[in-house]
């Protein structure tokens, strides 16, 4: 015989039950969505009064800075700038630049022509400072024993620019012929590419007039051997004969001197010279009998202190 099990369903909910249960879902959702707004507003109104501290902490910090700052008087600003006087800085100054000095024999040169032993020599010096210094200038040649040509200048130098210095003063000439006294007034520095430049005007006697420029340049070959090109042109502005000088450019001198330097001090050198006289200048030299031009082998010594 078959037993049959019969299952009773569950019966449906009532509408009224589904109201119920529909409202009693409204209300959990609306409890969890104001506690969740009022644990947000909780943390703007912390960060807002964290951002007001800081922000009063900022400002008491800026007061307390701007009182420090106030605090510093008279005494405070004298002790930590103190007003140096017109002493105090000269004497400052000359510590920092003190007095100096330096003679250099440029060339010393000896050598053999038409029998006669001839000495060329060209020398330099100053004493002073960076901005202030005396300058003393002399060259000269010598003959089988007499002068054929000196000269001395005397001048004070001014640094008016970095590397340049001008200078005015006196030259006296003693030879060729009755000696002679010039006003000088030049620059002397050196140049782009460290082309070191001496260039001078005169006016003399009778209101004669000359000027004179010189260049040189030194070439480190080694540490020890130095070549040194360089470049004399003489002008005068009118002609004296009884010194055997024309007007206009009366002489020219280019040389390629080479110089051994055993000590910074002291360094033997050989070179070629090449000497021309020109204009007037070389008219009067041949009517005299002298030559107008050489080119002629060197060799010497330089040296300072």
């Amino acid at each position: 015989m078959r037993a049959f099990v019969s299952i009773e369903r569950f019966p449906k909910p009532s509408s009224r039950a589904r109201f119920f249960r529909s409202v009693s879902l409204f209300v959990i959702c609306a409890t969890w969505f104001s506690v969740c707004s009022l644990d947000a507003a909780e943390a703007r109104t912390q960060s807002t009064s964290h951002a007001d501290h800081r922000s009063h902490r900022g400002g008491h910090a800026a007061r307390e800075s701007a009182s420090s700052v106030h605090e510093i008087d008279a005494a405070a600003l004298e002790a930590a700038f103190p007003d140096l006087g017109d002493d105090e800085r000269r004497h400052s100054m000359h510590e920092e630049d003190p007095f100096n000095s330096l003679v250099l024999l440029d060339r010393l040169e000896v050598r053999e022509a038409d029998g006669a032993e001839i000495v060329d020599f060209e020398l330099e010096a100053w004493v002073g400072r960076t901005l202030d210094r005396l300058w003393i200038r002399s060259e000269g040649r010598r003959q089988g024993g007499t002068t054929e040509h000196a000269s001395l200048e005397l001048l004070w130098g001014r640094g008016v620019a970095r590397w340049w210095d001008l200078v005015a003063g006196v030259r006296r000439d003693w030879e060729p012929g009755p000696a002679e006294s010039w006003a000088a007034f030049g620059v002397v520095g050196l140049a782009p590419y460290r082309f070191e430049v001496e260039a001078t005007a005169y006016l003399g006697e009778g209101g004669r007039t000359a000027a004179r420029i010189e260049a040189r340049h030194e070439v480190s070959i080694t540490q020890r051997l130095v070549l040194e090109p360089r470049v004399e042109l003489e002008a005068y502005g009118r002609s004296d004969a009884e010194r055997g000088i024309g007007s206009g450019l009366s002489s020219g001198e280019i040389g390629l001197r080479l110089r051994f330097e055993p000590r910074r001090e002291t360094a033997p050198y050989i070179g070629i010279v090449r000497e021309k006289k020109f204009g007037d200048t070389e008219t009067f030299a041949r009517a005299s009998g002298r030559a107008t031009s050489e080119t002629r082998v060197v060799a010497g010594l330089r040296a300072w202190f």
